[in-house]
């Protein structure tokens, strides 16, 4: 093994160019594999505020359709239909009512500054499911929720942009032209936690449109059971739907059941809308055919590195052959070398993915990030770099079987 290592260092002193090209592509390939699986992972992890992601599931949104096929409507839903379909469900521990996504509206403090801000509207459980982290203050009860009180709980930042270094705490501001009493300061969520993001938070303001009540703003936020199985909850909204249609029926409507609700990887990769059924399985394949492309592109690009280099080394090939070298240790070797410059160009993709990963704060700005360990994953990298090695190996392969078939005399004689 050391008389190979040195062979390659030989190799990459007289041929730098092309040693460094494979060497730098294979390293690119980890790289970039790598920086797509930890983009897919923050979204998907848990981490605070939603450190509860493997045990949260979502309600989104509600489809009814006309029976008679004129016409059918879809949107988020109204605090009716949200409690109608995810009140007292069994296994569930919690289940929050929360305004799906946030509003930007205007807000001014003691600093005169007016800053657009990320408003959202909660019910009190909100807090319990997601574990903010409390700086100062408190958050609102469900007494103020009911009263539809003008309180605020806000991020650190945006504290500090309203009230500079005054305590904020019991002070009044301008939210949306509305005065609002700051009753909790929390720290800055990432926007990445895009369930529990906001910048600015109030008591739940349930807005509805439509002429039966069903649609409005509101999402239904889960946390289940520990041990339960997700289907077991989905089968009795199911039944709730079912329960739904026998009221919308004298309307001459139905509803249009979408395998609600939802977990973290679906509301991830993106619903495609309010009137159709998420397919995860479809961002998977995307996923895949990624890695695939990150992969391929870099093996046919060795594949040509390789060529070249054992042209210039025919010479030295025949030489070897002339002094009794097997057919078989010259593939022996070659494939060897491609192993050790594929592990080589592993580490470097490897030690860059580490390094994207702590110091590149536009994948998590603003707010918490995820561990590391959560980011890298050694399983991640063992398949990426085993996957970059067997297209070495087969980009190696023709190469080095036409190597191992060239005559002594010929090779020795080649220019």
């Amino acid at each position: 093994m050391k008389t190979k290592i040195l062979r390659i260092l030989y190799d990459m002193r007289n041929q730098p160019v092309i040693a460094w090209v494979t060497i730098i592509g294979t390293a690119l390939s980890i790289f970039l594999i790598m920086t797509v699986v930890m983009m897919q992972q923050v979204s998907i992890l848990p981490y605070a505020p939603e450190s509860n992601r493997d045990r949260m599931l979502y309600g989104c949104n509600m489809h009814t359709t006309d029976v008679n096929g004129n016409g059918d409507s879809s949107s988020r839903l109204s605090l009716k239909s949200a409690r109608y379909l995810y009140e007292d469900l069994d296994g569930v521990e919690a289940v929050s009512y929360v305004e799906h996504g946030y509003t930007p509206v205007d807000a001014k403090g003691i600093t005169d500054k007016t800053l657009t801000v990320h408003f959202r509207t909660t019910d009190d459980i909100f807090w319990k499911i997601f574990d903010f982290d409390l700086l100062a203050g408190r958050y609102y009860n469900a007494d103020e929720v009911d009263a539809k009180r003008n309180l605020a709980v806000v991020t650190e930042s945006v504290a500090r942009e309203l009230f500079g270094d005054e305590n904020p705490v019991g002070q009044h501001f301008e939210l949306d032209h509305n005065d609002y009493e700051l009753i909790g300061v929390v720290a800055d969520v990432s926007i990445l936690a895009s369930q529990a993001y906001g910048q600015v938070f109030g008591p739940l303001k349930d807005r509805t449109w439509g002429d039966d009540g069903y649609f409005g703003n509101v999402m239904a936020a889960m946390l289940v059971d520990e041990g339960v199985d997700f289907e077991h909850v989905r089968e009795q909204v199911k039944g709730r739907y079912a329960a739904m249609d026998g009221e919308l029926e004298a309307d001459g409507k139905k509803t249009v059941y979408h395998n609600a609700p939802y977990d973290q990887e679906t509301v991830a990769t993106g619903l495609d809308g309010s009137n159709s059924t998420p397919n995860p399985g479809r961002a998977r394949t995307v996923r895949l055919v990624i890695y695939i492309i990150l992969l391929i592109v870099p093996a046919i690009n060795l594949s040509s590195m390789l060529h070249s280099r054992l042209r210039r080394r025919v010479n030295e090939i025949g030489i070897q052959r002339a002094f009794g070298c097997t057919r078989k240790r010259i593939i022996s070797d070659i494939i060897s070398e491609s192993l050790i410059v594929t592990l080589i160009g592993g580490l470097i993709g490897l030690i860059f993915a580490i390094v994207f990963a702590l110091f590149y704060d536009g994948l998590y700005d603003p707010g918490a990030r995820p561990a590391l360990s959560m980011l890298v994953s050694p399983q991640i990298f063992v398949y990426a770099f085993g996957a970059c090695f067997i297209l070495n190996i087969l980009s190696a392969a023709a190469p080095a079987w036409q190597a191992s078939r060239l005559n002594p005399v010929e090779a020795i004689n080649a220019k």
